[in-house]
């Protein structure tokens, strides 16, 4: 935890997929003041008609992406970071921005399972530490 859980349409290449994992770490850590380490990304082909939503009465192909994060964190960061998921999702993988979708889900530390314990509950001075 977090985790990020890309749900796309597409066929990604191994090098696409490294790339955009990267970018969404560094994104989460960076914006959601957190260390490096602790992000974790799976990116799921679901495969052509099977990621969608309804669209002027068609259906049109989305990308679906859930963060599961410690809650704490203000609004105005989660916007922040939704905003580079969709530019990332868009430059990397040439998907509409506007067809990424992203919703997130908080938890306390106490519904986390990482090493043998639960996690501590997010900080504001956590990005500071290793």
């Amino acid at each position: 935890m977090p985790y990020l859980s890309v749900n796309t349409p597409l066929k990604i290449q191994v090098e696409a997929k490294e790339q955009l994992a990267r970018e969404l770490i560094a994104a989460y850590s960076e914006i959601m003041q957190t260390q490096l380490w602790r992000p974790n990304v799976g990116i799921i082909e679901m495969g052509d008609g099977n990621v969608v939503h309804l669209a002027d009465d068609a259906l049109e192909p989305i990308m679906m992406v859930m963060v599961e994060y410690r809650r704490g964190r203000p609004h105005e960061l989660r916007l922040q970071l939704a905003r580079r998921i969709a530019k990332a999702c868009h430059q990397i993988l040439k998907f509409p921005e506007k067809n990424v979708l992203i919703e997130f889900t908080p938890h306390d530390g106490n519904e986390i399972y990482r090493n043998g314990e639960w996690v501590a509950d997010w900080t504001p001075g956590e990005a500071t530490t290793k």
